[in-house]
């Protein structure tokens, strides 16, 4: 079997990184090396890292000044030596299985990208198998991925390096690893979507995902980007669902006047697609109920949608 590599960008993550590598350490498959980026931390990282790739002669640190999880990662890839790459956050956990399931998928499956699912904020037993899986062409992984069937992030996937070839992440603050997937499925023949639950996400409170600052809108840069490549439903809708994701963002931070600019880009966005949105039986439900509940202003939509979320 060919070798994984590993990639992992690491940033002030002395709190977490000896519980990822316990994880790493569970792998049932051994065939991987683990590459750890070391993006200029200034906390005890460094002096983790060691410590934890002394008694590992498959893993190893590449120390970077500080660019980004972007930058990080690319540098990962030009320096793996595996046939497959995965990237894992340093504050995530990956199960036992997550290796050797996702090769096992890909090579049964002649495949190119391998995604599974993930667990959110469980640090106990999260993992379970599963043999349900759906198989797509890189046009139908597209539309998954733009409809958020399958998540924008680069973790719970498994990439070939065939797939991957210059494909790089764009050195955004948000959205690089959305338009990495994208990049990487446009060149893929098959895409398998496994129903496994094989990845431990742990939310940080104060990522750009969870608050708003004007780093937030070089996500909706990246959705136009590839609905300008792309020029369909799927990419129209996407760029209506990122708009609104921002619209809800700074409405709950109540920063309408303090980002007044970027909440009129956003409002703009909702006013010229929510038409086609209802207009269109590909719509979701919950792309229709967001465009007609718009009707009454993106203030009320924000509140209505946040409250909905929690009554679940």
């Amino acid at each position: 079997m060919s070798k994984i590599s590993v990639i992992i960008p690491v940033y002030n993550a002395s709190k977490t990184l000896r519980r990822l590598a316990k994880s790493l350490a569970t792998q049932i498959d051994k065939d991987f090396e683990v590459i750890f980026i070391n993006d200029g931390s200034t906390d005890e990282s460094g002096e983790i890292l060691k410590e934890i790739c002394k008694t590992e002669k498959n893993y190893k640190v590449i120390t970077t000044k500080n660019g980004g999880a972007a930058a990080a990662r690319n540098l990962g890839v030009e320096k793996a030596e595996g046939e497959y790459i995965c990237f894992v956050d340093s504050d995530d956990i990956i199960s036992p299985n997550y290796l050797k399931k996702m090769r096992a998928l890909m090579v049964e499956n002649d495949a190119d990208v391998v995604c599974v699912k993930y667990a959110r904020n469980k640090t106990d037993s999260f993992e379970k198998l599963s043999d349900k899986s759906e198989v797509m062409c890189g046009g139908e992984a597209i539309n998954a991925l733009l409809q958020m069937n399958i998540d924008n992030g680069p973790f719970a996937k498994l990439f070939s390096r065939k797939a991957v070839g210059k494909t790089r992440m764009p050195n955004v603050a948000v959205a690089e690893d959305l338009y990495f997937n994208y990049r990487v499925f446009k060149h893929a023949t098959k895409v398998i979507a496994n129903d496994s639950v094989l990845y431990a996400y742990i939310e940080n409170k104060g990522s750009l995902s969870t608050k708003f600052s004007t780093e937030r809108m070089g996500s909706l840069v990246a959705v136009k980007k590839i609905d300008a490549e792309e020029n369909s439903f799927y990419s129209m809708a996407r760029v209506f669902m990122e708009a609104y994701f921002i619209c809800e963002l700074i409405v709950l931070a109540k920063g309408t006047r303090e980002y007044a600019a970027e909440y009129e880009t956003v409002c703009d966005i909702l006013k010229k697609t929510r038409k086609k949105i209802l207009n269109d039986k590909r719509s979701t439900k919950r792309q229709r109920l967001i465009a007609t509940a718009l009707r009454f202003g993106p203030v009320f939509t924000a509140k209505m949608m946040t409250a909905k979320s929690r009554l679940k």
